[in-house]
């Protein structure tokens, strides 16, 4: 038997099995050929496979005592598809556009101050894109918070409390500047008599009330 493409070329290494009477394996040499002897005549199923080859099978009739040359054309197994490209990037989500603003910090707080009855109280300082500014006043600890896809930082403005991530608690007192990384559980403290109030800055998340 030889075995090529269908170029011509002879292939090597092809395994070739034979199932009938007289079963027989081998493999083609380096000219694409394989030879069996000592065969009883009848009528055969051979299988040629490989790596590099699509399996063929084919049914050849032996007469006895005769000599048999075959011919056998395999094709190359196709190359593998190629990989789907990488998924493009997602970009965020983002809200829309404010308008520049100058707003005195000081000057907000007297307007909003927060009611010693109140718990909490947010004023809204500024809002575009994806970024968040909030003057927030605590007269209570604020309840845990974790951001899944925001960074939060706050600037503390007066009074006095602290930050609570993993357990422990930093203390916080005017001027105290806290970042908290996305996926961060945290809570902020209130301490004293005042108010605890600060600017929270959040990036990553769309805004919803531009200005």
């Amino acid at each position: 038997m030889t075995v090529t493409n269908p170029q011509g070329a002879t292939l090597p290494g092809v395994d070739v099995n034979v199932l009938g009477a007289s079963g027989r394996g081998g493999q083609t040499n380096d000219s694409g050929q394989v030879s069996f002897t000592g065969m009883l005549g009848g009528t055969y199923r051979v299988r040629f496979s490989g790596e590099r080859v699509v399996s063929f099978e084919k049914e050849i009739a032996l007469a006895a005592g005769q000599t048999a040359i075959i011919d056998i054309m395999l094709y190359a197994v196709p190359p593998p598809p190629e990989p789907p490209p990488p998924p493009a990037p997602v970009a965020p989500p983002i809200g829309p556009t404010g308008a520049p603003r100058t707003v005195s910090l000081v000057d907000l707080i007297e307007q909003e101050l927060i009611p010693k009855n109140q718990l909490r109280r947010d004023t809204l300082v500024s809002c575009s894109g994806n970024t968040r500014s909030t003057l927030v006043q605590l007269n209570q600890d604020q309840p845990q918070r974790l951001y899944d896809t925001a960074e939060v930082t706050y600037y503390v403005i007066a009074g006095e409390g602290a930050a609570r991530t993993g357990g422990a608690d930093t203390p916080l007192d005017a001027g105290s500047f806290v970042s908290i990384p996305r996926g961060t559980a945290h809570t902020l403290v209130r301490r004293g008599r005042r108010p605890l109030i600060l600017l929270a800055n959040v990036s990553g998340t769309p805004c919803e009330d531009a200005r």
